[in-house]
Protein backbone atom coordinates (compact mmCIF):
# COMPACT_ATOMS: atom_id res chain seq x y z
CA UNK A 1 0.00 0.00 0.00
CA UNK A 2 1.24 3.56 -1.15
CA UNK A 3 0.46 6.58 0.03
CA UNK A 4 -0.03 8.01 -3.56
CA UNK A 5 -3.07 4.80 -3.80
CA UNK A 6 -4.15 6.69 -0.88
CA UNK A 7 -3.95 10.29 -2.55
CA UNK A 8 -5.55 8.99 -5.51
CA UNK A 9 -8.54 7.49 -3.65
CA UNK A 10 -8.81 10.65 -1.44
CA UNK A 11 -9.01 12.82 -4.96
CA UNK A 12 -11.44 10.36 -6.39
CA UNK A 13 -13.60 10.55 -3.19
CA UNK A 14 -13.76 14.07 -3.36
CA UNK A 15 -14.86 14.24 -6.76
CA UNK A 16 -17.45 11.78 -5.90
CA UNK A 17 -18.32 13.34 -2.86
CA UNK A 18 -19.53 16.69 -3.87
CA UNK A 19 -21.47 15.34 -6.72
CA UNK A 20 -23.47 12.97 -4.48
CA UNK A 21 -23.56 16.15 -1.95
CA UNK A 22 -25.08 18.20 -4.45
CA UNK A 23 -27.98 15.63 -5.07
CA UNK A 24 -27.88 15.45 -1.33
CA UNK A 25 -28.50 19.21 -1.16
CA UNK A 26 -31.09 19.31 -3.65
CA UNK A 27 -33.42 16.47 -1.86
CA UNK A 28 -32.29 18.58 1.48
CA UNK A 29 -33.79 21.72 -0.05
CA UNK A 30 -37.30 19.92 -1.17
CA UNK A 31 -37.94 18.24 2.46
CA UNK A 32 -36.79 21.44 3.99
CA UNK A 33 -39.58 23.30 2.01
CA UNK A 34 -42.28 20.56 1.50
CA UNK A 35 -41.49 18.08 4.25
CA UNK A 36 -41.54 15.75 1.29
CA UNK A 37 -38.48 12.61 0.58
CA UNK A 38 -38.26 13.41 -3.51
CA UNK A 39 -37.44 10.14 -4.55
CA UNK A 40 -36.89 11.39 -8.09
CA UNK A 41 -33.97 13.64 -7.35
CA UNK A 42 -31.69 11.56 -9.10
CA UNK A 43 -34.14 12.06 -12.18
CA UNK A 44 -33.18 15.85 -12.46
CA UNK A 45 -29.25 15.39 -12.66
CA UNK A 46 -30.43 12.89 -15.92
CA UNK A 47 -33.02 15.75 -16.99
CA UNK A 48 -30.22 18.21 -17.60
CA UNK A 49 -27.49 16.24 -18.88
CA UNK A 50 -29.58 14.88 -21.65
CA UNK A 51 -31.15 18.38 -22.07
CA UNK A 52 -27.66 19.86 -22.47
CA UNK A 53 -26.23 17.34 -24.95
CA UNK A 54 -29.49 17.56 -27.04
CA UNK A 55 -29.15 21.18 -27.09
CA UNK A 56 -25.89 20.92 -28.33
CA UNK A 57 -26.12 18.45 -30.96
CA UNK A 58 -29.47 18.74 -32.20
CA UNK A 59 -29.99 22.32 -31.81
CA UNK A 60 -25.97 23.41 -32.17
CA UNK A 61 -25.94 25.51 -29.08
CA UNK A 62 -22.43 26.16 -27.33
CA UNK A 63 -21.33 24.24 -24.23
CA UNK A 64 -22.16 26.93 -22.05
CA UNK A 65 -25.57 27.86 -23.55
CA UNK A 66 -25.86 23.98 -23.55
CA UNK A 67 -25.12 24.45 -20.15
CA UNK A 68 -27.50 26.65 -19.21
CA UNK A 69 -30.53 24.94 -21.15
CA UNK A 70 -29.55 21.89 -18.77
CA UNK A 71 -29.68 23.21 -15.16
CA UNK A 72 -32.95 25.79 -16.50
CA UNK A 73 -34.65 22.45 -17.61
CA UNK A 74 -33.86 20.58 -14.38
CA UNK A 75 -35.54 23.75 -12.33
CA UNK A 76 -38.38 23.69 -14.51
CA UNK A 77 -39.32 20.37 -14.13
CA UNK A 78 -39.25 20.92 -10.60
CA UNK A 79 -41.69 23.66 -10.74
CA UNK A 80 -43.97 21.97 -12.99
CA UNK A 81 -43.93 18.28 -10.91
CA UNK A 82 -45.18 21.03 -7.89
CA UNK A 83 -47.96 22.86 -9.74
CA UNK A 84 -48.77 20.40 -11.70
CA UNK A 85 -49.14 17.05 -9.32
CA UNK A 86 -47.84 18.57 -5.64
CA UNK A 87 -50.18 21.39 -5.50
CA UNK A 88 -53.38 19.44 -6.10
CA UNK A 89 -52.24 16.43 -3.74
CA UNK A 90 -52.18 18.82 -1.23
CA UNK A 91 -55.46 20.61 -1.97
CA UNK A 92 -57.10 17.02 -1.70
CA UNK A 93 -55.27 16.18 1.77
CA UNK A 94 -53.03 13.46 0.86
CA UNK A 95 -51.13 11.53 3.74
CA UNK A 96 -47.17 12.31 3.68
CA UNK A 97 -46.55 8.46 2.17
CA UNK A 98 -48.59 9.49 -0.88
CA UNK A 99 -45.99 12.37 -1.31
CA UNK A 100 -42.79 9.66 -1.57
CA UNK A 101 -45.19 7.21 -4.07
CA UNK A 102 -45.65 9.91 -6.16
CA UNK A 103 -42.17 10.91 -6.35
CA UNK A 104 -41.03 7.05 -6.88
CA UNK A 105 -43.70 6.99 -9.64
CA UNK A 106 -42.11 10.29 -11.12
CA UNK A 107 -38.92 8.71 -11.14
CA UNK A 108 -39.78 5.95 -13.46
CA UNK A 109 -42.07 8.07 -15.79
CA UNK A 110 -39.00 10.11 -16.07
CA UNK A 111 -36.59 7.24 -16.72
CA UNK A 112 -39.22 5.65 -18.96
CA UNK A 113 -39.36 8.60 -21.00
CA UNK A 114 -35.41 9.37 -21.68
CA UNK A 115 -35.51 5.19 -22.50
CA UNK A 116 -38.61 6.24 -25.34
CA UNK A 117 -37.12 9.73 -26.55
CA UNK A 118 -33.24 9.24 -26.63
CA UNK A 119 -32.64 5.18 -25.93
CA UNK A 120 -30.40 3.28 -24.73
CA UNK A 121 -27.29 5.38 -25.76
CA UNK A 122 -25.16 6.69 -23.28
CA UNK A 123 -24.40 10.68 -22.89
CA UNK A 124 -21.31 12.70 -22.00
CA UNK A 125 -20.35 16.47 -21.95
CA UNK A 126 -17.07 18.28 -23.18
CA UNK A 127 -14.79 18.76 -20.08
CA UNK A 128 -14.74 21.80 -18.88
CA UNK A 129 -11.26 23.52 -20.00
CA UNK A 130 -8.62 21.22 -20.75
CA UNK A 131 -9.19 17.38 -20.74
CA UNK A 132 -5.73 16.88 -19.26
CA UNK A 133 -4.61 15.97 -15.82
CA UNK A 134 -2.80 17.62 -12.88
CA UNK A 135 -0.87 15.78 -10.29
CA UNK A 136 -0.79 16.19 -6.96
CA UNK A 137 0.31 14.22 -3.96
CA UNK A 138 2.14 11.83 -6.83
CA UNK A 139 -1.55 10.90 -7.73
CA UNK A 140 -4.11 12.12 -10.75
CA UNK A 141 -6.72 14.49 -11.35
CA UNK A 142 -8.66 15.55 -14.08
CA UNK A 143 -8.61 18.87 -14.59
CA UNK A 144 -12.46 19.01 -14.69
CA UNK A 145 -12.52 17.16 -12.17
CA UNK A 146 -10.71 20.44 -10.00
CA UNK A 147 -13.15 22.37 -11.95
CA UNK A 148 -16.39 20.45 -10.57
CA UNK A 149 -14.82 20.74 -6.85
CA UNK A 150 -14.42 24.41 -7.54
CA UNK A 151 -17.95 25.41 -8.86
CA UNK A 152 -19.65 22.96 -6.17
CA UNK A 153 -17.56 25.31 -3.74
CA UNK A 154 -19.00 28.35 -5.30
CA UNK A 155 -22.83 26.78 -5.62
CA UNK A 156 -22.63 26.06 -1.61
CA UNK A 157 -21.33 29.30 -0.90
CA UNK A 158 -24.25 31.29 -2.97
CA UNK A 159 -26.85 29.21 -1.54
CA UNK A 160 -25.78 29.46 1.93
CA UNK A 161 -25.83 33.33 1.25
CA UNK A 162 -29.22 32.86 -0.77
CA UNK A 163 -30.86 31.68 2.56
CA UNK A 164 -29.46 34.00 4.97
CA UNK A 165 -29.44 37.73 2.61
CA UNK A 166 -31.88 37.71 0.23
CA UNK A 167 -35.61 38.57 0.92
CA UNK A 168 -36.69 35.43 -1.20
CA UNK A 169 -34.20 32.99 0.60
CA UNK A 170 -35.52 34.03 4.48
CA UNK A 171 -39.14 33.93 3.30
CA UNK A 172 -38.62 30.15 2.19
CA UNK A 173 -36.73 29.42 5.15
CA UNK A 174 -39.69 31.00 7.30
CA UNK A 175 -42.19 28.71 5.25
CA UNK A 176 -40.23 25.77 5.90
CA UNK A 177 -40.31 26.77 9.20
CA UNK A 178 -43.79 27.40 10.39
CA UNK A 179 -45.97 27.90 7.32
CA UNK A 180 -49.43 29.20 9.41
CA UNK A 181 -46.79 32.01 10.85
CA UNK A 182 -45.36 32.76 7.75
CA UNK A 183 -48.48 32.97 5.94
CA UNK A 184 -49.50 36.21 8.50
CA UNK A 185 -47.26 37.74 7.51
CA UNK A 186 -47.87 38.23 4.12
CA UNK A 187 -45.68 34.99 2.67
CA UNK A 188 -47.23 33.27 -0.46
CA UNK A 189 -46.12 29.74 1.02
CA UNK A 190 -47.45 27.93 -1.59
CA UNK A 191 -44.95 29.94 -4.48
CA UNK A 192 -42.16 29.55 -1.77
CA UNK A 193 -42.90 25.61 -2.08
CA UNK A 194 -42.34 25.91 -5.57
CA UNK A 195 -39.58 27.86 -5.18
CA UNK A 196 -37.95 25.13 -3.19
CA UNK A 197 -38.72 22.34 -6.07
CA UNK A 198 -37.22 24.28 -8.66
CA UNK A 199 -34.16 25.26 -6.44
CA UNK A 200 -33.93 21.35 -5.57
CA UNK A 201 -34.41 20.51 -9.90
CA UNK A 202 -31.38 23.23 -10.29
CA UNK A 203 -29.37 21.97 -8.06
CA UNK A 204 -30.14 18.43 -9.50
CA UNK A 205 -29.56 19.22 -12.57
CA UNK A 206 -26.31 20.75 -11.91
CA UNK A 207 -24.94 17.72 -10.38
CA UNK A 208 -25.80 15.71 -13.62
CA UNK A 209 -24.11 18.79 -15.96
CA UNK A 210 -20.89 18.46 -13.82
CA UNK A 211 -20.84 14.76 -13.61
CA UNK A 212 -21.51 13.98 -17.60
CA UNK A 213 -18.12 14.83 -18.33
CA UNK A 214 -16.63 12.29 -15.69
CA UNK A 215 -19.12 9.46 -16.39
CA UNK A 216 -21.55 8.60 -18.99
CA UNK A 217 -24.91 9.42 -18.55
CA UNK A 218 -27.64 6.51 -19.61
CA UNK A 219 -31.54 6.37 -18.79
CA UNK A 220 -31.42 4.22 -15.89
CA UNK A 221 -28.69 6.61 -13.87
CA UNK A 222 -31.33 8.44 -12.24
CA UNK A 223 -31.83 5.94 -9.47
CA UNK A 224 -28.31 5.48 -8.45
CA UNK A 225 -27.90 9.09 -8.07
CA UNK A 226 -31.06 9.67 -5.80
CA UNK A 227 -29.80 6.88 -3.71
CA UNK A 228 -26.07 8.30 -2.99
CA UNK A 229 -27.80 11.93 -2.64
CA UNK A 230 -30.44 10.57 -0.27
CA UNK A 231 -27.63 9.06 1.77
CA UNK A 232 -25.42 11.87 1.85
CA UNK A 233 -28.78 14.13 2.69
CA UNK A 234 -29.45 11.44 5.79
CA UNK A 235 -26.00 11.53 7.09
CA UNK A 236 -25.28 15.30 7.25
CA UNK A 237 -29.05 15.65 8.26
CA UNK A 238 -32.23 15.89 5.93
CA UNK A 239 -33.58 19.09 7.24
CA UNK A 240 -30.34 20.99 6.72
CA UNK A 241 -29.06 21.47 2.71
CA UNK A 242 -25.13 22.63 4.12
CA UNK A 243 -25.07 18.92 5.78
CA UNK A 244 -25.59 17.42 2.50
CA UNK A 245 -21.89 18.80 2.06
CA UNK A 246 -20.23 16.76 4.73
CA UNK A 247 -22.42 14.06 4.02
CA UNK A 248 -21.50 13.50 0.77
CA UNK A 249 -17.93 14.08 1.62
CA UNK A 250 -18.10 10.99 3.91
CA UNK A 251 -19.85 9.33 1.52
CA UNK A 252 -17.21 9.70 -1.39
CA UNK A 253 -14.40 9.17 0.93
CA UNK A 254 -15.43 6.00 2.44
CA UNK A 255 -16.45 4.41 -1.41
CA UNK A 256 -13.02 5.06 -2.49
CA UNK A 257 -11.16 4.04 0.73
CA UNK A 258 -13.35 1.10 0.67
CA UNK A 259 -12.06 0.06 -2.89
CA UNK A 260 -8.74 0.50 -1.64
CA UNK A 261 -8.35 -1.20 1.66
CA UNK A 262 -11.15 -3.73 1.09
CA UNK A 263 -12.44 -4.04 -2.51
CA UNK A 264 -14.72 -2.38 -5.46
CA UNK A 265 -17.43 -5.04 -4.52
CA UNK A 266 -17.73 -4.05 -1.14
CA UNK A 267 -17.56 -0.11 -1.29
CA UNK A 268 -21.28 0.00 -1.12
CA UNK A 269 -21.84 -2.32 1.16
CA UNK A 270 -19.12 -0.17 3.56
CA UNK A 271 -20.77 3.03 2.81
CA UNK A 272 -24.46 1.99 3.58
CA UNK A 273 -22.96 0.15 6.76
CA UNK A 274 -21.32 3.78 8.01
CA UNK A 275 -25.02 5.03 6.72
CA UNK A 276 -26.65 2.67 9.24
CA UNK A 277 -24.49 3.21 12.36
CA UNK A 278 -24.63 6.74 11.67
CA UNK A 279 -28.66 6.90 11.91
CA UNK A 280 -28.90 4.55 14.88
CA UNK A 281 -26.17 7.02 16.98
CA UNK A 282 -26.98 10.01 15.21
CA UNK A 283 -30.76 9.98 14.28
CA UNK A 284 -31.28 13.38 12.74
CA UNK A 285 -27.65 13.57 11.11
CA UNK A 286 -24.44 14.70 11.91
CA UNK A 287 -25.52 18.29 11.27
CA UNK A 288 -29.80 18.09 11.40
CA UNK A 289 -30.46 19.78 14.36
CA UNK A 290 -28.72 23.30 13.00
CA UNK A 291 -30.99 22.55 10.04
CA UNK A 292 -34.21 22.50 12.54
CA UNK A 293 -32.83 25.73 13.91
CA UNK A 294 -33.34 27.47 10.60
CA UNK A 295 -29.53 27.46 9.80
Amino acid sequence: MTLSLVAQAVLSGVTNGVIYALIGMGLAVIFKGSRAINAAQGEFSLIGAVASVFAMKAAGFSYPAAFAVGALAGAAAGVLIDLILVRPMIRRQAQEDAFLLLTIGIAFAISAGVLFFAGRDYFTLPSIGSDGVAILFDATIRYHAIWVIGITALIVIALRAFYRKTTIGLSMMAASIDADGASTTGINVDLMRTATYGMGGLLGALAGLLVAPLVPISFYMGLVFTLKGFCAAMIGGLTNPMGAIVGGLMLGLLESLAIVFIASAYKDVVALTVLIVIMILVPHGILGRVGRAGG
